[in-house]
C-alpha cells in the first residue's frame, strides 16, 4: 500500500464535507492507495496537467500524482468539478 500525502488545500476542504461524501472520498483515496493505477475511470490527464491523473467521487474530483520510485500518492486537489482544475 502506497503512503498518501495530502496537499494542505486539499485536505482543507475535505475537513468541510459533510460526513457522506467525506466517508465516499476517504474510501476512494483508500483504494488509490492500494492499487493507483487500476482504479475505475481513472483518467490521465493533458496539457498543463501533464503527469496528473484524476478521479470521479460522485460530483467531486481528486487530482493526484504517483511517485512511483517513493511509492507515494500526492493528493493535489479535491474539489467540485468546475473549480478543481483550475490552478
Amino acid at each position: 500500500m502506497s503512503r498518501v500525502v495530502v496537499h494542505k488545500r486539499a485536505a482543507k476542504f475535505l475537513e468541510n464535507l459533510p460526513i457522506p461524501a467525506k466517508t465516499r472520498i476517504k474510501s476512494a483515496l483508500s483504494q488509490l492507495a492500494s492499487d493507483p493505477f487500476n482504479y475505475p475511470g481513472l483518467i490521465r490527464m493533458a496539457g498543463d496537467w501533464t503527469g496528473y491523473y484524476r478521479i470521479r467521487v460522485g460530483s467531486l474530483r481528486i487530482i493526484f500524482w504517483f511517485d512511483e520510485n517513493e511509492d507515494i500518492l500526492y493528493i493535489d486537489h479535491i474539489g467540485n468539478r468546475g473549480d478543481v482544475y483550475k490552478k
